[in-house]
């Protein structure tokens, strides 16, 4: 009998309330919002399970749902629910939970959790680049010649080589754990395993890729446009550095490079595009707060920091262009501050739902759980229901 009881975190709940969760005991299971969301069907509903499992404390269960992460927080459910108990913001809350409870190691998943420590978080890159500068006397005197970055990139590349190596171990083990647990405690669908691994990595990045869930929204469709220029921003500056770091190491490649270079103008426009979503998202937090539900430090921290990534590149590059040394090394020092940010704190912030909802999707697809594996296997699309 033992082995049947329900264990109830009462902590769990009040980490739910205060991380955005706070209307989670208005919920009533009217279901109001399993049948207005476009992503959740007959077969397998959400969110309103997970709202009551929220309610009874059940941490292990939650962390392990799959549905949790299938969950664009999109607010259809919020803004209809007849109680104001906001399923979306709970769903949201609950992934807030997740970043800090897969972190590895554990103490960093505290740090990232609170606006305390922010003061730390940004010494800690502070300190290193400062001690480049030191090492290479230029923090009292400008480098003279022609301002050239690349002066620094030895230093550089290896902090930021040695931060991405434990980016990855981290980020590794907090997802073994993830998926060790969607396949301990989520009922298997009858396809399970049936399209395999391959197809379903195939179907996840099809997903994330084209974000046709987004579209789907109708409270709050305009994150669809704001998400979707974040991720292409962001993926041409994740190219463009990644070309730059590899032509410099293998190939030596000549810097800086012309304005008119293919490489130089999609690092531009990756910018721009990134700060057009950033501005977006916020202002969609901040002027439809009905539509996208309270914000929370996670949400603000991951979209400051992208947002200054793109604003201090792009000063960076106009200040060098100005000739003026001093102002240019030193806005290129605070813009490698918040790219150290974004890149050591990937698995404890927000910008890690990124790789937890890819790996939801492919359990999900996997596991038989989700129609478009059926689709896949039948050729046949489940309808769902509103009645």
């Amino acid at each position: 009998m033992a082995d049947n009881l329900v264990e109830s975190d009462i902590e769990f709940v009040r980490d739910v309330a205060r991380l955005g969760g706070g209307s989670l005991k208005k919920c009533f299971q009217c279901a109001t919002c399993s049948v207005v969301c476009s992503l959740s069907s007959d077969e397998k509903p959400f969110p309103r399970k997970e709202m009551i499992w929220a309610q009874w404390g059940l941490k292990d269960r939650l962390l392990s749902d799959p549905d949790v992460w299938r969950c664009y927080q999109c607010g259809d459910c919020s803004v209809y629910c007849p109680r104001g108990a906001k399923p979306g913001e709970v769903m949201g809350a609950i992934r807030n939970y997740s970043f800090k409870s897969y972190a590895f190691p554990r103490f960093m998943g505290r740090l990232l959790s609170s606006p305390r420590y922010l003061p730390l978080l940004f010494a800690i890159p502070g300190v290193l680049f400062l001690i480049v500068l030191q090492h290479m006397e230029a923090l009292s005197t400008v480098p003279s010649g022609p301002i050239a970055f690349t002066r620094f990139d030895n230093y550089v590349d290896l902090i930021f080589v040695t931060v991405s190596i434990l980016v990855l171990l981290a980020t590794g083990t907090g997802v073994l754990k993830f998926w060790k647990g969607m396949d301990r405690n989520n009922v298997r669908g009858d396809g399970y395993g049936r399209i395999g691994i391959g197809s379903s990595v195939f179907l996840a990045a099809k997903e994330v890729l084209t974000h046709n869930n987004f579209k789907k929204c109708d409270a709050n469709n305009i994150r669809y446009l704001g998400h979707l220029s974040i991720f292409y921003g962001f993926a041409a500056l994740f190219i463009v550095t990644s070309i730059v770091f590899i032509g410099l190491r293998v190939f030596h490649m000549d810097l800086p490079m012309d304005q008119t270079n293919p490489i130089k103008v999609l690092g531009n426009l990756g910018a721009v595009t990134l700060i057009a979503g950033c501005s977006i998202a916020v202002y969609n937090r901040l002027g439809r707060k009905e539509q996208s539900g309270e914000s929370h430090y996670y949400d603000w921290f991951f979209l400051s920091v992208l947002s200054l990534i793109g604003v201090t590149g792009l000063l960076t590059e106009v200040v060098r262009l100005s000739g003026n040394a001093a102002a240019a090394y030193w806005s290129y020092f605070v813009h490698l501050v918040f790219v150290f940010s974004l890149i050591a704190y990937f698995p404890y912030s927000k910008f890690a739902h990124l790789i937890y909802r890819f790996v939801a999707i492919v359990y999900a697809r996997y596991a038989g759980l989700d129609e478009p594996a059926e689709e896949m296997v039948s050729g046949k699309m489940g309808t769902k229901s509103v009645a």
